[in-house]
């Protein structure tokens, strides 16, 4: 037996169990299961695995915009601030230290058979010190996340100690799900990440009126590491009675691992450090206040850029029956993709000032900063259209190049834009150059993608003439 290949475009497989997944700090990606050492339906998950995940990538969206809603209504604007930066921190050290072995599992898996408990507990033996000591040298190296960690009169090493386990613990935590998805448990995820939001949220309330920043930290910290350490018993458990059911098995080579995580650990780490680094730095340079204010408003080019991306998704599973109508399958999704954001987008800019009045006063200046954000993500539908088209065709490699080019940009930008202290016209004023910059570098990388499929036109015009 050989390992089966993840679903590319042209790929004969039957497409009945295609579907989307995605977490907070990584690029969704559509996968097609293969099928299982013993070709059961239920170990793959099929049966509803679409959904289920679609459910709890929705829960924890929800869950964390109620509880930044509610942290904004308990907390003073510079704790959330502060809080912010260091979840942002340890979930960026989460998703690229993942190195993307999530759906390196998600394909290996499946025909694993009695090979699949050493191949979970390997990856997650690896991903975890990992992300713990990756975890460690940043928070050394940005020491006011130990700071807030550890709280006004804490110990700076439980600071540093506290932030090293949620990067290792969130690691772990996100490809759990990937496991219990591919091993056919994937409804074991909704309930999980219900659970999961609900205790997070209660520990918000309870910790964050006391310990400010401190307690918003802890509310996020408690829970992971509990998920963890009871979430890997269990996993111990399901894991091998799928193992038990296999007959045989086969593990991946490594030129196959590396060829899979490669490029597609590249395109997570230009992802991660899109959704995560830009507040993470926006915050540092510009403070606390200033920073919570552009972390709320900056939420909603998160949520339209994976809602964009997901939507993407359905040009590869088309293109996949149809490689012969690629050009006209793309040129119909970029219309519709059009269609649908750019008035959401419209939408958004129209009630800017009154939705992020709901989160306080002191938001609502950064009206302005959101509008821009939204207008730099009008030209990045682009892009993401691109990064789609990208995937259908199997250019990872590609791929990876505009998603990590595009992200530097913004990183590049963010960083060398003039920094200020808030003044009389608060955060909004000051925000203003950051988003400028944004909308710009979107424009400018959506011209380039523009130009670049002009010149392929214009060449294959040439060719066929």
């Amino acid at each position: 037996m050989a390992t089966t290949p993840l679903r590319v475009a042209g790929s004969s497989w039957p497409h009945r169990g295609d579907f989307a997944i995605a977490e907070l700090p990584t690029q969704p990606v559509v996968v097609t299961l293969p099928p299982t050492t013993d070709g059961a339906t239920k170990s793959t998950g099929r049966g509803g695995g679409g959904a289920a995940m679609s459910i709890s990538s929705a829960i924890g969206a929800l869950a964390g915009l109620a509880s930044w809603l509610i942290a904004a209504r308990l907390l003073p604007q510079a704790e959330v601030g502060l809080a912010a930066a260091v979840v942002s921190a340890f979930i960026l050290i989460a998703g690229i230290t993942q190195l993307n072995l999530g759906l390196g599992l998600m394909r290996w898996l499946p025909v694993a058979g009695c090979h699949a408990p050493p191949l979970v507990w390997r990856s997650l033996l690896l991903i975890m010190p990992l992300a713990g000591l990756v975890g460690l040298g940043y928070v050394l190296a940005v020491p006011e996340l130990a700071r807030t960690a550890a709280g006004a009169d804490g110990p700076h090493s439980l600071g540093v100690c506290l932030f090293a386990l949620a990067a290792a613990g969130w690691g772990a935590f996100v490809v759990h799900d990937y496991i219990l998805m591919a091993i056919g448990k994937p409804w074991w995820c909704v309930w999980r990440n219900g659970l999961f939001a609900v205790v997070r949220i209660t520990l918000l309330v309870a910790l964050g009126t006391a310990l400010g920043a401190q307690g918003v930290v802890l509310s996020w910290v408690g829970p992971i590491v509990v998920w963890i350490t009871v979430g890997s018993l269990v996993l111990l458990v399901a894991v091998r009675r799928f193992a038990r059911r296999a007959c045989g098995g086969i593990l991946p080579g490594r030129s196959e691992i590396v060829g899979f995580l490669g490029p597609t650990a590249a395109a997570q780490m230009g992802y991660t450090l899109l959704l995560n680094q830009v507040p993470l730095v926006v915050i540092l340079r510009f403070g606390p206040e200033a920073g919570a204010a552009f972390f709320i408003a900056w939420q909603a080019t998160v949520v339209l850029e994976t809602t964009a991306t997901y939507y993407t998704h359905s040009l590869s599973a088309a293109w996949a029956r149809a490689p012969e109508r690629a050009a006209e399958l793309t040129s119909s999704s970029r219309k519709r993709l059009l269609v649908i954001f750019l008035p959401l987008l419209a939408v958004g800019a129209l009630l800017a000032g009154p939705g992020l009045s709901i989160f306080g006063a002191n938001y609502a200046p950064a009206a302005d900063v959101l509008r821009l954000l939204l207008l730099g993500q009008a030209f990045r539908l682009i892009v993401v259209h691109e990064l789609g088209v990208r995937t259908a065709a199997g250019r990872s490699m590609a791929y990876a190049r505009l998603h990590l080019a595009s992200t530097l940009l913004v990183l590049a930008t963010v960083a060398l834009v003039p920094a200020a202290d808030v003044g009389p016209g608060g955060a909004g004023v000051v925000l203003l150059p950051v988003a400028v910059g944004y909308a710009a570098v979107q424009l400018v990388v959506a011209a380039h993608v523009v130009v670049v499929g002009l010149r392929g036109l214009r060449r294959a015009r040439v060719r066929h003439h």
